[in-house]
């Protein structure tokens, strides 16, 4: 996990997971593998892991988002884009 500049037409999005209970760690080690990954937090409430993610277009984050899916562990997303920030 690196954080970068944003070029203008990058797509940040922030994920948030459902994990099994057992596999959190093994998430987020793979997570940190991932270099369009930027951020990653166990959070607490109704999710498991929120994480930030920064990839070049749309279908790479569709492509990133359907690769988290086939993660052992991961049971559920939700996925946020960003229009615009401050």
């Amino acid at each position: 996990m690196m954080s970068e500049e944003k070029s203008k037409d990058d797509v940040i999005a922030f994920v948030l997971l459902n994990a099994e209970s057992a596999k959190t760690e093994h998430i987020l080690d793979y997570l940190k593998e991932r270099e369009q990954v930027k951020e990653a937090y166990i959070i607490y409430g109704d999710w498991d892991i929120l994480i930030k993610i920064q990839v070049p277009n749309l279908p790479e984050l569709t492509k990133l988002i359907m690769d988290l899916r086939k993660n052992a562990g991961i049971v559920k997303t939700s996925t946020l884009i960003t229009v615009e920030g401050i």
